[in-house]
């Protein structure tokens, strides 16, 4: 079963999608949300495994939705402008679909979709090492041995020893491929290795500041730190 919210302004837009999607018995709309705002929370809160993004939005666009994310899943823009394709698949980009959407092209985006959510993710072991390159200098660089994921726009900065060089993937992709016992996503910005965490203390708005061996401080989103004490039993 596939979990779907949609992002839309248009009721009639909607309502041709959401009949659209009747065709697919795997496909279940929990909700769907008509702004920026709507949007996040509503994709926060019920983490979905798909949304069907409109891009113009009241509030700003489907990349500000994107961008005030914690979590990015996957996406199927459905959009009446074909320029804002490449930017898209910075994300967590499934297909493209140009309005009026094609019953054909849904249904590919459907088969791309069930069988990225069939194939299990590629995740590096510790001790498997990441090929950086960052202009003219070269990394060879063990997962364990990373402190920190700063996301940079749509690229990501990795701390480890004294290096942060620059990994020309966005923060969301280089996520996936990462232990999730051992990497968390403290906010929308950074992911840390837990093993790095030396301190652990309250900070504004009901959030956390992680202190990591090596002097970086990250601080943990109000969000994320419910699930920061889960995890580790705090």
């Amino acid at each position: 079963m596939i979990d779907a919210v949609i992002v839309e302004d248009s009721p009639l837009a909607r309502f041709e999608l959401e009949h659209l999607l009747k065709s697919y018995p795997q496909v279940t709309i929990v909700s769907h949300a008509g702004d920026v705002d709507a949007a996040v929370s509503l994709i926060e809160t019920a983490s979905p495994d798909v949304v069907f993004l409109d891009i113009d939005l009241p509030g700003g666009n489907a990349f500000t939705v994107l961008e005030r994310l914690t979590r990015v899943p996957r996406i199927v823009f459905t959009t009446a402008f074909d320029e804002y394709a490449l930017k898209s698949f910075a994300f967590n980009t499934i297909d493209y679909l140009l309005k009026p959407i094609e019953p054909r092209r849904l249904a590919q985006a459907i088969q791309k979709l069930s069988d990225t959510m069939q194939a299990a993710p590629a995740r590096r072991s510790m001790d498997s090492p990441i090929f950086i390159k960052d202009g003219e200098r070269c990394f060879l660089v063990k997962p364990r041995d990373v402190r920190v994921i700063e996301a940079v726009g749509n690229y990501s900065r990795v701390y480890f020893q004294t290096h942060s060089p620059l990994l020309y993937r966005p923060l969301g992709a280089v996520e996936t491929q990462l232990a999730p016992e051992k990497f968390f996503r403290a906010s929308r910005r950074y992911i840390v290795n837990l093993d790095y965490v030396e301190q652990v203390a309250p900070w504004s708005n009901g959030g956390l500041m992680l202190s990591l061996r090596g002097g970086l401080e990250v601080e943990v989103s109000r969000r994320q730190s419910a699930r920061f004490k889960d995890l580790l039993s705090l």
